[in-house]
């Protein structure tokens, strides 16, 4: 049986709830005056008519003291307490809005707490004390409350995935797609699926990862890597939540949240004609840009005991040094949290239980190689380059692979199919690269 507390004195609305919750079942502890007892329900019902001035007092109490009850509150005159903030209350109704929605706002209240206790097991795994992941925690909780869809934004390493998997917290599916990984010619039977027959080689129909993710939520990750021509198609399902496969003469309906997440900066995107403007408008309904580590470095410390404890064997305790300390928050983090947290799993991997000295962190460090470039040596010895910001440093590292892929093809004599074969990639995989990187083969001597 769920109980409820409910604070009011006498009155027709009053009795009007009693009645409808204990038709349903539900324990309703009756309260006349605006004291807080010991202990209170998960969901409190507020008659703000009932107790005047007492209301701001009394509804603060009860955040503080029970941060996770949900509290819907009502009057006859909803607009007599504009002064209450709004953040005492979950859901305020007129007193005749009770009468017609008060199970759907009950039904909605129930929900909303269980997402917040999914949501906190979920944001367990993003620790920082900073005043920007204090900031992305409160904008995450607002989020799982909506349907609308999201727009993740930062760079690699950063968290994406688990801020995506926070607010699909409240969804039994959660599908991810990697947009990068999948062949300009196979978008649209990825995500909208086929009918058999609908070209050479389809046998079989073919369930889309959109109606796979019907009911739920769905993360396209990488979205910036999208070609334009799945870009339209996805704009058509967010404008009329509907999906045609391959091949079929009839739409299909579906109910799904859209979670989008990128490295790149889509308004840069934009201007190179390389994203559409108006699918960037309907993906950043609710916006998020997550910074680097190298931004907020109070982060450093919680999140490398966090590391430090999940990766350190049983029995095995381990504990930074403050020299230690200063060493990490002294690092660029190029990687942001993944390279952390990869620090910390190699340094447990070659440094006994007890302190962890500065000279115990072995991080990769950046050295010159000429007056104008950097390279980093990696563990393996490969070197990498490195720039002053991350979209110089991605436009290295395309230009490396541009020099590598045209290289392959020198060598093969100009044929893409060899150097495929060499590369062991799908002839149209390699095809589909070269157009991203802007490589035209009849160019390639």
């Amino acid at each position: 049986m769920s109980s409820i507390d409910l604070f009011s004195q006498d009155t027709a609305t009053s009795s009007f709830i009693l009645d409808v919750l204990s038709s349903v079942n539900y324990s309703v502890e009756v309260h006349s005056s605006p004291s807080i007892s010991a202990a209170l329900s998960p969901i409190v019902i507020w008659d703000l008519d009932s107790f005047g001035s007492k209301n701001t007092a009394s509804l603060a109490a009860i955040r503080m003291q029970f941060p996770d009850t949900m509290i819907l509150v009502y009057a006859e005159d909803t607009e007599k307490f504009a002064d209450i903030p709004n953040n005492l209350f979950d859901i305020i109704l007129t007193a005749d809005a009770v009468k017609l929605h008060l199970m759907s706002k009950i039904a909605k209240l129930k929900e909303i707490n269980r997402a917040k206790l999914i949501f906190r097991e979920r944001m367990s795994h993003l620790v920082g004390k900073s005043e920007a992941m204090q900031n992305l925690r409160k904008t995450v909780e607002r989020a799982i409350l909506h349907t609308g869809p999201v727009l993740i934004q930062g760079e690699s390493g950063v968290g994406k995935d688990l801020i995506a998997r926070a607010i699909a917290c409240v969804y039994d599916k959660f599908v991810t797609v990697n947009c990068s990984a999948i062949p300009d010619t196979l978008f649209e039977s990825e995500l909208f699926g086929h009918t058999r027959g609908a070209f050479t080689g389809a046998q079989n129909e073919r369930i889309g990862l959109f109606e796979d993710a019907n009911g739920g939520a769905i993360f396209l990750d990488e979205i910036g890597d999208m070609p334009l021509q799945a870009q339209v198609k996805l704009l058509r399902v967010i404008q009329n939540h509907e999906i045609r496969p391959i091949g079929a003469n009839k739409t299909r309906h579906i109910d799904v949240r859209i979670i989008a997440a990128t490295n790149r900066d889509l308004k840069e995107e934009i201007r190179e004609k390389r994203f559409r403007e108006d699918l960037y408008y309907r993906l950043n309904v609710i916006p998020m840009q997550l910074s680097p580590l190298r931004e907020r470095k109070e982060d450093i410390e919680d999140l490398a005991n966090y590391f430090i404890h999940q990766y350190a064997p049983a029995g095995e305790p381990y504990k930074l040094s403050d020299a230690a300390l200063k060493k990490l928050q002294a690092h660029s983090w190029p990687g942001n949290i993944r390279e952390l947290e990869n620090t910390i799993q190699r340094t447990l991997c070659f440094t006994d239980p007890g302190v962890i000295n500065a000279e115990d962190l072995q991080i990769d460090e950046t050295i010159p190689l000429h007056e104008t470039e950097t390279v980093k040596i990696a563990e393996n010895g490969i070197a990498y380059p490195v720039a002053s910001d991350y979209e110089e440093f991605r436009e290295k590292q395309l230009d490396e692979e541009r020099e590598f892929l045209k290289a392959k093809i020198r060598e093969c004599g100009g044929s893409v199919s060899n150097a495929a074969e060499k590369l062991g990639m799908l002839r149209t995989a390699l095809y589909n690269r070269l157009g991203r990187l802007g490589i035209n083969t009849k160019d390639i001597r």
